[in-house]
């Protein structure tokens, strides 16, 4: 979609249908035809017999109405678009995927390999976005990582700018987020949210914490929630 599309969708969610006058008289889109192909031509929309105008085509109304009401509020782990619909299915028992926002410092590498072995025993795969090694836009990479996984871990120690980017992007897909902290007080936004703060010399008791943290991630499948691994 681009954003004449988005804008046509919008009208007729409102008013029903749009007229190809109103398509072409130049107050709605930003030109015509549109830049992605005619907007007749789409199978979002649909042309009413005998008629002039065009009507979303069945099934997009309901769609719509489902991700309005989910976007509602802040998104949850059912939020229709959290996950890449494209991606495979994963099979039982392979491990579930995990992202962890943390500083690049050196300090906080062992911090990193804690959260890494702790998602081993649980049976989840934990992505570094520092460890990428693939060429691209890092924020498309952390993007995907993000939305491709079923918990994120995020280290706030510090108020890492970068750190709280991902955690903002997770949030806004519904992601379970496991908030890491070495410090008593957080900022205000995510104060409320339940975070496991840990003493950077006790990684065993950290470990611990984020096994059992692992663990209550809610299940996406049928066969996961199982006791994890030790």
């Amino acid at each position: 979609m681009d954003r004449d599309m988005v804008n046509c969708v919008h009208y007729i969610y409102q008013w029903g249908k749009i007229t190809k006058v109103q398509l072409n008289d130049g107050k709605l889109f930003w030109c015509t035809p549109d830049t992605q192909g005619p907007l007749t031509s789409s199978k979002i929309l649909c042309l009413e017999s005998q008629s002039d105008s065009l009507t979303l085509s069945p099934g997009v109304c309901e769609l719509v109405d489902e991700v309005e009401n989910q976007l509602r509020t802040m998104p949850r782990p059912d939020y229709a678009f959290g996950y890449p619909i494209s991606a495979a299915i994963r099979l039982e028992g392979k491990p579930r995927p995990a992202f962890l926002a943390i500083s690049y410092k050196p300090t906080f590498e062992q911090v990193k390999e804690t959260v890494q072995r702790a998602a081993m025993r649980a049976n989840f795969k934990c992505e570094v976005t520092g460890d990428l090694a693939a060429p691209g836009a890092i924020t498309d990479q952390v993007w995907q990582g993000i939305r491709g996984s079923d918990a994120v871990v995020a280290d706030i120690t510090g108020n890492n700018p970068n750190v709280f980017y991902e955690v903002g992007l997770a949030h806004a897909l519904g992601k379970e987020i496991i908030l890491l902290s070495q410090e008593a007080d957080a900022p205000f936004d995510i104060r409320s949210l339940r975070r496991i703060r840990y003493n950077p010399t006790d990684m065993r008791s950290l470990e611990e914490q984020l096994v059992s943290a692992f663990g209550a991630v809610s299940p996406r499948y049928p066969y996961e929630g199982l006791e994890p691994r030790f």
